[in-house]
């Protein structure tokens, strides 16, 4: 399955983070809150940007999307590439050489995928607060998330929650290799009246596209 991001630099063990300081009260209150504004969403349209920095080579990259969710189905559009899920297949389309190519849905609830975007504290992490911060004008409240299993290539997700509606307005993924990818909400549609069809690829729209079936 394609997942949408990758993720930043150091090792947990360097952050220095106590017992203490980990899974704290605060934290878990705005959390559930947040948890209870999603829940609330029939569908979700958002529009992001994305700021992926490598340290290594210095280099900065933008992009924008948008991303359409309902339940675990989605659909991300982002450059030449769209990739949709209905729960049970996922269909990658490339535009730029007319193909798609189609794989059978594999939850995995470790995995940051365009489903778990604004849902990703709700699986297997520690989280603690880290002060406030201020984006696009928006007063948010900052939390940490760092994965139980050590093994993910990711360290760390800090997510920045808008502390007066209650949804996440950025997040930033730090992965073991010291990239970071920074994705911020730009336009949100909590009223966006998806139907199951939305989050299927429409072959008929797309004439002579090539089509790999890879489901098992």
């Amino acid at each position: 399955m394609v997942t949408l991001f990758s993720i930043v630099s150091f090792l947990l063990s360097l952050l220095g983070f106590s017992d203490n300081q980990l899974n704290d009260p605060q934290a878990k209150k705005l959390l559930d809150d947040v948890s209870k504004t999603y829940k609330s969403y029939a569908s979700i349209k958002a529009d992001f940007t994305l700021v992926s920095y490598n340290p290594q080579q210095k280099k900065t990259e933008n992009q924008k999307g948008t991303v359409y969710l309902k339940g675990e189905k989605y659909k991300l559009l982002m450059g030449k590439q769209e990739i949709i899920c209905d729960k049970k297949s996922v269909w990658t389309y490339l535009k730029d050489i007319n193909e798609v190519q189609i794989n059978d849905y594999e939850a995995n609830k470790e995995d940051i995928t365009p489903s778990t975007m604004f849902t990703i504290y709700q699986n297997d992490f520690n989280y603690m607060m880290n002060g406030s911060d201020v984006v696009d004008n928006v007063n948010c409240a900052v939390v940490d998330l760092m994965p139980k299993d050590k093994s993910k290539p990711f360290f760390k997700v800090r997510i920045c929650i808008d502390k007066s509606h209650k949804f996440i307005k950025r997040m930033k993924v730090f992965d073991k290799n010291g990239n970071t990818y920074t994705y911020t909400v730009t336009a949100f549609n909590s009223k966006a009246g998806l139907d199951d069809n939305f989050f299927k690829f429409d072959a008929d729209k797309h004439p002579e596209v090539h089509i790999e079936d890879l489901r098992l």
